[in-house]
């Protein structure tokens, strides 16, 4: 074994170590009297950054460029510049990567700065993309992709010590192993509960339940897998968020009340063409993604979801919420698709979330609102660079 793989692989087993020691704090993040003593610092940069978004007339000189030069040139006037000035080689992922590696840094820093409940807060924001990259690296070792390459495709925010201990794990592919790993490896990172809540319920409905989990990851079915753990951590951060108090508690319970509507009217219209929209599947398998709370729930969730088999469907349920309602309208007048305009009022909500003070949103907002820019880059370059229409290449969300 090489020098520099040994000290990569201690290095590895302190990030593990450090991970393992973090311990959630839950209650109230202060008052107004004593909040800046510990975030005021962090909240105040995170505002700063708030600046930093693309506005609307610089979204509509890039959408005007001829070729990835001048989309250099262009994106030379915003908070870009400084990260694209010494890129040779020009590519859509040449220049995403440099935009997102940038989101990275500074939310990395404002993570190794928090402290208390704020540091709580942030680990919570990362296990969405933790349990993305886990169920990826697992699915792809199974069918024989090259490790290597699985985890450079790894979600940056979704990073973390124990995806190489995955990743080494040399029995993953087989049955036995994959029930190894899920007790061993698995049970040691930050989102161990999510996995122990989903897979302990399979192995305990299953005869067999090692060749269970194989099926589940070896199918189409890992995108069900992911949901449920999403659901499950989405559940887990809305529950810590009601423990905050305050104008978090209030702001958060909005934004996630939105989130989970809107990955349930998702799921829904994704499973019209499925086997989750089968009239059995519909009350059971695709009933079970749906999360515990949310405007939708439970009277929408539970029962009348069941029922939707199509838009016309959707639309009847959906006419009782007046958000919902005119926001299905909105995208019928302006032939849209409806989830397209259920993230154009995400971003609503979560530019509202800066407007308060001495509250945690904005640090939740801030990823948010930076993944949707990110979504709007990566469309604009490869429309570009693909010489499409100039139609398509106006079909990003306005952030600021």
């Amino acid at each position: 074994m090489s020098d520099q793989r040994r000290l990569d692989e201690k290095k590895n087993r302190q990030d593990m170590l450090v991970e393992s020691s973090l311990i959630r704090r839950y209650g109230s993040h202060g008052s107004l009297m004593s909040f800046n003593a510990e975030y005021g610092y962090l909240e105040a940069l995170v505002r700063g950054y708030k600046s930093g978004f693309i506005k609307e007339n610089e979204y509509r000189a890039l959408t005007n460029c001829d070729n990835l030069d001048d989309v250099k040139l262009t994106l030379g006037d915003t908070d870009y510049a400084s990260v694209l000035s010494n890129v040779s080689k020009l590519t859509p992922e040449s220049i995403l990567n440099r935009i997102v590696q940038k989101t990275i840094d500074e939310f990395t820093f404002l993570r190794a700065e928090s402290v208390g409940q704020l540091s709580t807060f942030m680990d919570f924001i990362t296990y969405e993309y933790v349990i993305k990259n886990i169920c990826f690296v697992i699915s792809g070792l199974i069918k024989g992709a090259d490790p290597e390459a699985l985890l450079a495709k790894c979600h940056p925010l979704g990073q973390s010590p124990h995806l190489k201990s995955v990743l080494t794990f040399e029995s993953a592919g087989s049955a036995d192993g994959l029930v190894d790993l899920y007790r061993t490896v698995l049970v040691d990172t930050p989102v161990a509960r999510y996995f122990e809540v989903y897979f302990n319920s399979e192995l305990k409905s299953s005869d067999q339940p090692s060749r269970e989990i194989q099926r589940i990851y070896n199918e189409a079915e890992i995108d069900l897998v992911t949901n449920m753990l999403q659901k499950l951590w989405l559940e887990d951060f809305y529950k810590f968020c009601v423990t905050l108090g305050g104008e978090t508690s209030e702001l958060m319970q909005e934004l996630l009340e939105f989130e989970a509507d809107r990955r349930a009217i998702s799921i829904v219209i994704n499973s019209f063409d499925s086997e989750l929209g089968d009239a059995g599947a519909r009350d059971t398998d695709r009933k079970a993604l749906f999360c515990n709370f949310g405007k939708l729930y439970p009277e929408a969730t539970l029962f009348k979801f069941s029922k939707v088999n199509d838009m016309a469907a959707l639309q009847a349920v959906l006419e009782p919420y007046a958000v919902y309602r005119n926001l299905f309208r909105k995208s019928q007048e302006g032939g849209r698709s409806f989830i397209d305009v259920l993230y154009e009022y995400e971003v609503r909500l979560l530019l509202l979330a800066f407007m308060g003070q001495s509250q945690f949103a904005c640090f939740y907002a801030f990823v948010k609102l930076k993944e949707r820019e990110h979504a709007n880059l990566k469309w604009i370059l490869a429309c570009i660079n693909q010489k499409r229409d100039s139609k398509d290449l106006n079909r990003w969300i306005k952030i600021l």
